[in-house]
């Protein structure tokens, strides 16, 4: 019975993260109704229903324009965060803490995967609370502060190399994902820092070298790589693989 519990809640969680997704791009205000992205009108309660508010609406507005697809995904997998973290950690204080920081990670990412932009203020204000409750909850403050050092300070070197290497806007690093790794940094800490970062490193470099081989190939791809996204779903696939411990 708690695994429906967690489920529920990680599905309304998914839905509050989607209010900020939807929001900070598009209104840059967090307060009042939520409205329907496509005809801008008030959504009803049934709406806003996780998951199924979406599938009751057969995924399109009420003026037939297509829903996008991220949104019931991204409540899908905050509700396998919630459980995954439950099942490693049980309603421990970890639990809370990387709940939160999976959170983060979701906003960041997402936001960074349809806009191309990564909060300065949400991701280096949640880099401050992290190294706080991180600290509370066993984590190490030393640890977590040469984590958010350490990564913020390499990838501003690799931000002022690919300004180097690709003086366009190719580029595939910005300050953006220089915040991202100190936030990362600052939630796990210096001893998970670099295994936490390979996975996402990985799954952009091997989207990368896809893109440039079908542009050797004449192929129509993709002018800018969410490099910020990946980086996110590497660490919440890091925490999920049950590698991260106090």
């Amino acid at each position: 019975m708690i695994d429906v519990v967690i489920v529920i809640a990680g599905l309304a969680l998914g839905s509050l993260l989607n209010v900020l997704i939807i929001r900070l791009p598009r209104e840059e205000r967090l307060l009042g109704w939520p409205r329907c992205i496509r005809t801008g009108q008030p959504l009803r309660w049934w709406q806003m229903l996780p998951v199924v508010g979406w599938l009751l609406q057969r995924g399109r507005a009420a003026n037939g324009q297509p829903l996008p697809l991220i949104y019931p995904l991204v409540e899908i997998a905050s509700a396998l965060w919630l459980w995954r973290l439950f099942h490693l950690y049980g309603l421990s204080p970890l639990f809370a803490y990387l709940a939160f920081v999976g959170a983060i990670l979701i906003v960041t990412g997402v936001i960074d995967w349809l806009h191309r932009w990564i909060y300065t203020f949400v991701i280096l204000g949640s880099a401050l609370i992290a190294f706080g409750w991180g600290s509370l909850v066993g984590a190490g403050w030393r640890d977590l502060l040469l984590g958010g050092l350490v990564g913020g300070v390499g990838f501003f070197f690799l931000y002022l190399l690919a300004l180097v290497l690709f003086p366009g806007k190719s580029a595939p690093f910005g300050l953006g994902d220089v915040y991202l790794a100190i936030f990362i940094g600052a939630a796990l800490g210096l001893r998970h820092l670099g295994p936490a970062l390979i996975f996402g490193v990985f799954m952009a470099g091997f989207v990368a070298a896809g893109i440039l081989i079908a542009r050797r190939l004449g192929r129509q791809t993709p002018e800018y790589l969410p490099y910020g996204a990946y980086l996110c779903l590497g660490v919440l696939l890091y925490v999920a693989l049950g590698a991260y411990q106090l």
